[in-house]
């Protein structure tokens, strides 16, 4: 059994909470730091599906990646997410913006499935910029970046000529399409891009890879079951099975 304080602290030590960006709400945000639980949710969103999941097999501890609380509440009510966290005595940890950018963190963990090396480490200001093995044209990162993500699909739009230098940036990481032209970058990969975002990047020739924000963070949520279940060997660590993907692809 493992309380929030722990957690808490374990995740502290390496995506320390005083990291994240201004905006940002992280930490606990729901709860009690002296809870305790034999079994911990893991999950990117807290959603209804997630608390039912949480009460069905008795965990009081869910570590999301997406704070319940971000913007300042103005009421509480009975159909509300906290309101039915607070019911059933669940407590929650969001880490967001301070696990982006960390060692091991989201950023970094796209990186590395991608096959990206980095030289300098630019994620404090959430993005990666490195080279993958070889280069290839736009199509076969594409292929590339299902594969090795897992992705239902990919929107993207090609450039003149091959990628071999990739600037990642996970969510809704769009606006640092203008660091990677700084970083003379082939190629952009994020989980959200606007349109004129889009634009820029052509007129840049830098090839665009939108694999949806789901996607670009889902990645490391089995990285931290993982290290969570050696950290505490005693407690269960689970990602949450209802915290799924809701974006479909339909290809006429």
């Amino acid at each position: 059994m493992t309380s929030a304080l722990e957690i808490y602290e374990y995740i502290d030590s390496f995506a320390p909470f005083d990291s994240a960006m201004g905006f940002d709400n992280v930490g606990l945000l729901v709860g009690d730091m002296n809870a305790k639980s034999e079994k911990v949710l893991l999950a990117l969103d807290i959603t209804s599906d997630v608390i039912e999941e949480a009460v069905k097999k008795n965990v009081s501890i869910i570590v999301t990646h997406h704070p319940i609380i971000f913007n300042p509440l103005k009421k509480l009510t009975a159909d509300s997410l906290q309101y039915k966290l607070a019911r059933n005595d669940i407590t929650v940890i969001s880490a967001h913006t301070n696990l982006d950018i960390c060692n091991g963190g989201v950023n970094d963990t796209l990186a590395r499935i991608i096959g990206l090396s980095f030289d300098v480490n630019t994620n404090e200001d959430c993005y990666l910029t490195g080279e993958i093995e070889k280069a290839v044209n736009c199509r076969e990162f594409a292929d590339l970046i299902c594969n090795k993500i897992g992705c239902k699909g990919v929107r993207f739009a090609e450039k003149k000529g091959s990628i071999k230098k990739v600037t990642v940036s996970c969510g809704a990481g769009g606006g640092n399409i203008f660091e990677a032209a700084a970083q003379n970058s082939d190629a952009f990969l994020t989980g959200e891009i606007k349109h004129h975002e889009i634009l820029f990047a052509r007129e840049n020739n830098i090839a665009v890879y939108d694999i949806g924000h789901f996607r670009s963070e889902d990645i490391i949520i089995d990285r931290l079951v993982k290290i969570f279940a050696e950290r505490f060997p005693g407690t269960v660590f689970e990602k949450a099975e209802s915290d799924s993907e809701d974006i479909s692809y339909y290809i006429p």
